[in-house]
C-alpha cells in the first residue's frame, strides 16, 4: 500500500515538475519578446499639447492621438465601479490574472478553436493596450498574462485604473475617458452622471459599434445593460437605477475637434512652437499653451466674413463662388473672393483674431501673414504721419487740382481722385477724410517719399517700400498683419507693441517653459499719434468709412478705408482704445473685384459687425466701452477758417474748431476771402505740371 502511494506521489510530483517546467519554459521563451522591465516601470502615456484661448477655453490639441489625461482622484466612484463590475469583478482580489476566469475562457476557446473568448482582467487589457497588438492568438494571451503580473508588481491598483482610463479607446478618434467626457457630453469626467458613466463603460468592448454618434440605439441598449449590472451588484440603488434608465443624454459638439474657425491661427502658432520645442514635444509632451486668441470672437468673425462675402458673390454675379468649392480642395490658392481678418490689442500686442482665408480646408495659405498686397489708401495714415512730423497741421491747405508729374519730358505719374473730380482748396483733414489722391500726391512731393518710407519702417512694415511718389496712394505691397498692427501705434499713443500669439507655455509637470510679456517701443510722439487719431476719427464719422456708424458701431473709433487700382484690394483698418481690427478682401490671382468694390462696400460692413460683437463681449466683462482716446499734454484748440487755414475771429459756416500740436497752431488772422497757405513749402497754385527727378534711396 505504501509502495503504491509512493508510486502515485512520484507520478504526481513528476507531473507537477513537468507542468511547472513547461510553464517556466513558456515564460522564458516569451519573456524575450516582452518589453524591458525599465520600460514597464517608466511607462508614460503620450498626450498632446492643449491650446487654450484668452478665456481659458480649450480650443485645440496638438496630438498624435486625441487624448487628454486625468488623475485617479478625478474619476467619479460610479465610473470606476461600473468598469470593475462589467470588465473585472475580482479586480481588487487578483494579482493581474483571474485564474478561474481565464481557465473558463480557455475551455471555451479550445472547444470552438477560435480563441474569441475574453477572460482578460483590467490589468491584462491594459497590458495589451500598452505594449501588445490586438490579435486573438494564444501567444498574445500568454504574453498579456505575463505582462499583467509585472504591471501588478510595479503599479498600485489605483495607478492601474488611472493608466487604463487614460489609455483606453472610446471611438470617434477619442482616447482616454477625459477626452471622451468632453467629446460626448461637453464636460469633465468628474462631472459625468451615472448614466453617462455607464454609456462610456459600455463603449469599451466595441467602441465604434456602441458609439452614441454612429449607433445611438445600440449605445443606449449597451448603457442599460451596464446599468442593470451595476444595480444587481449593489453599486447603485433602485432609485438611482430607475433615474439613470430614463436620463436623456445629449451628445455635445466638441469645441476643438475638426475646428476650422481657428485653424489659420493654430497653424501659425504650430510653426512657432515646433521650431522652439520640436515636433515630438509639441504632439506628445502634454504641454499647455495659453493663446491670446478670443475663440468666440474668432468664430463670429469667420461667420460674418463668409456671410458678407457670399452676399457680394451673389450680388456681383461672380462665376466662382465659395459655396460651389469642393469641401476638401486643399489648394494653395482659390479662385473665389477671398478675405482675411486680424485683430490685436494695441496695449498688449495680444492677437485676438486671425482669419487667413475663408476656409482652411480649401487653402492653407494665410493671406494675413503670408500674402503681400497693395495697401491702397489704407497706407495714407503713414503718409500724413510723416507730414505732421514735417510741420503740416490738420488745417494746412492743399490745392486739390489735377497735377501731372514729369520726368525727362515724359509723364511720370498722373494721380486721379476716386470719383475723377477735384475739390479745389481743401484742408489736410478733408484730404484724408475724403481720401483724395491728388492731395496725397502733392503732400508726398512736398515732404519727400523717403520720410514716408522711414515712418513705414518705424511702424514695423518689413516689405520693400521703394521711395516713389506713388506710395502716397498705397502702390506699395504690404503684409496685411503688419499694416493692421501699425495702426495700433496711433491707438496706443505712439508706442509699437510686438504681436503676441501666446502668453505662456507650461510642460506636463506645470513648469513654465516660456512666458511672453508685451514688448513696447516708442516710435512716435504721443501728440502726433493723438492728432492722427483725431484726423482718422473724421474718416469714420463723416468720411469714406461713415458706414461704420450706419451699421451700428457708435463707440469712439478711428480708421481708414483702402481700395487699390481696378478694385483688386479692399481694406478697412479701424481701431479703438482697446482694439485694432483690420479686414481685407480680394482675389488670390489679383484680378479685379469689379467696379465699385471699395473698402466701404466690401470690408466696412464686416468690420462693423465684428467690432459690435467684440464690444458687447467687453461690456459683459465690465469694461468701459465708452472710453475715448486720451489727449496728451501739448494739444491746443483754435477756431480757424476752413478756407484759409488761419485763425478766424468771425462767425461763419466755414469756421471750424481744429486741433494743433502746441507751437504749430496758426498765429495770423485772415479775411475769409484771402487765400494764404500755411505752412506749405510749395505753392500749388502756380503750376498743374510738376517736373520731378527720380529719387533713389
Amino acid at each position: 500500500m505504501k509502495k503504491q502511494i509512493f508510486k502515485y506521489l512520484k507520478f504526481f510530483i513528476g507531473i507537477t515538475i513537468f507542468i511547472f517546467g513547461m510553464i517556466a519554459g513558456i515564460f522564458y521563451f516569451f519573456s524575450k519578446e516582452l518589453p524591458p522591465m525599465e520600460d514597464v516601470q517608466s511607462y508614460r502615456i503620450n498626450s498632446g499639447s492643449e491650446v487654450y484661448d484668452c478665456n481659458n477655453n480649450l480650443i485645440h490639441v496638438f496630438q498624435m492621438e486625441n487624448r487628454r489625461l486625468t488623475s485617479f482622484d478625478k474619476l467619479p466612484s460610479h465610473l470606476v465601479n461600473a468598469l470593475i463590475t462589467v470588465e473585472d469583478a475580482n479586480f481588487y482580489k487578483h494579482w493581474g490574472v483571474d485564474v478561474f476566469a481565464m481557465f473558463r475562457a480557455v475551455i471555451v476557446d479550445l472547444a470552438s478553436w477560435n480563441f474569441a473568448q475574453g477572460g482578460s482582467t483590467i490589468t491584462q487589457q491594459l497590458a495589451r493596450n500598452m505594449f501588445l497588438n490586438l490579435d486573438k492568438k494564444m501567444t498574445r494571451k500568454i504574453k498579456e498574462a505575463m505582462l499583467a503580473v509585472l504591471i501588478e508588481r510595479y503599479f498600485t491598483k489605483e495607478e492601474i485604473l488611472e493608466i487604463y482610463f487614460n489609455k483606453i479607446y472610446f471611438g470617434d478618434g477619442v482616447y482616454g475617458v477625459e477626452t471622451a467626457a468632453h467629446r460626448y457630453f461637453g464636460k469633465t469626467v468628474q462631472d459625468i452622471s451615472i448614466a453617462e458613466a455607464a454609456l462610456l463603460v459600455g463603449m469599451i468592448q466595441r467602441p465604434n459599434y456602441y458609439s452614441p454618434i454612429k449607433n445611438p440605439k445600440q449605445s443606449m441598449e449597451r448603457r442599460n445593460f451596464v446599468l442593470k449590472k451595476m444595480y444587481k451588484s449593489g453599486i447603485i440603488s433602485s432609485t438611482q437605477y430607475e433615474s439613470a434608465l430614463t436620463e436623456n443624454i445629449e451628445i455635445a459638439q466638441s469645441r476643438f475637434i475638426d475646428n476650422l474657425n481657428s485653424n489659420y491661427f493654430i497653424d501659425y502658432i504650430r510653426i512657432k512652437l515646433e521650431r522652439e520645442y520640436g515636433t515630438e514635444q509639441l504632439f506628445t509632451g502634454a504641454m499647455r499653451i495659453y493663446a491670446t486668441i478670443d475663440y468666440d470672437l474668432q468664430v463670429y468673425a469667420d461667420s460674418v466674413l463668409n456671410e458678407q462675402y457670399s452676399i457680394l458673390e451673389n450680388n456681383r454675379g461672380y462665376r466662382k463662388k465659395y459655396k460651389d468649392y469642393p469641401a476638401m480642395a486643399s489648394n494653395i490658392s482659390s479662385d473665389y473672393l477671398q478675405g482675411g481678418v486680424y485683430a490685436i490689442d494695441p496695449n498688449t500686442g495680444y492677437v485676438k483674431v486671425m482669419i487667413g482665408g475663408r476656409n482652411f480646408n480649401h487653402s492653407k495659405f494665410n493671406r494675413i501673414t503670408q500674402a503681400k498686397r497693395q495697401a491702397g489708401s489704407a497706407f495714407k495714415p503713414l503718409l500724413y504721419t510723416a507730414a505732421i512730423e514735417k510741420g503740416y497741421t490738420p488745417s494746412t491747405i492743399i490745392h486739390d487740382r489735377p497735377v501731372v508729374f514729369m520726368k525727362n519730358n515724359q509723364v511720370y505719374w498722373e494721380p486721379k481722385n476716386y470719383d475723377k473730380t477735384t475739390l479745389g482748396y481743401v484742408t489736410l483733414r478733408d484730404a484724408l477724410k475724403k481720401s483724395l489722391n491728388i492731395s496725397a500726391a502733392k503732400v508726398i512731393y512736398d515732404i519727400g517719399p523717403t520720410s514716408v518710407v522711414k515712418v513705414a519702417e518705424n511702424f514695423g512694415l518689413t516689405t520693400n517700400i521703394p521711395p516713389y511718389l506713388s506710395i502716397a496712394v498705397g502702390s506699395c505691397e504690404v503684409i496685411p498683419s503688419e499694416l493692421i498692427s501699425s495702426f495700433g501705434i496711433f491707438a496706443s499713443g505712439g508706442v509699437k507693441v510686438e504681436p503676441i500669439y501666446y502668453t505662456k507655455v507650461v510642460d506636463s509637470k506645470g513648469k513654465v517653459l516660456e512666458e511672453r510679456k508685451p514688448n513696447i517701443t516708442r516710435v512716435l510722439d504721443p501728440k502726433v499719434a493723438w492728432l492722427m487719431t483725431d484726423l482718422l476719427k473724421s474718416v469714420v464719422n463723416s468720411g469714406t468709412a461713415a458706414g461704420i456708424r450706419s451699421y451700428g458701431f457708435q463707440y469712439p473709433c478711428a480708421g481708414k478705408t483702402g481700395t487699390t487700382d481696378d478694385y483688386r484690394d479692399s481694406w478697412f483698418i479701424g481701431y479703438t482704445p482697446r482694439l485694432v481690427l483690420g479686414v481685407w478682401g480680394g482675389f488670390d490671382n489679383n484680378k479685379t473685384m469689379g467696379s465699385g468694390m471699395t473698402g466701404a462696400v466690401v470690408t466696412v460692413p464686416v468690420w462693423a459687425s465684428i467690432a459690435k460683437k467684440a464690444y458687447a463681449d467687453m461690456a459683459t466683462k465690465g469694461i468701459n466701452i465708452n472710453e475715448d482716446f486720451v489727449k496728451p499734454q501739448g494739444i491746443v484748440e483754435e477756431n480757424v477758417s476752413k478756407i484759409t487755414g488761419f485763425l478766424a475771429n468771425y462767425t461763419s459756416s466755414s469756421v471750424i474748431k481744429e486741433f494743433y500740436i502746441e507751437g504749430t497752431e496758426p498765429t495770423t488772422y485772415s479775411d475769409s476771402l484771402v487765400y494764404n497757405f500755411y505752412p506749405s513749402k510749395i505753392d500749388h497754385r502756380k503750376d498743374s505740371v510738376l517736373n520731378v527727378r527720380e529719387i533713389h534711396r
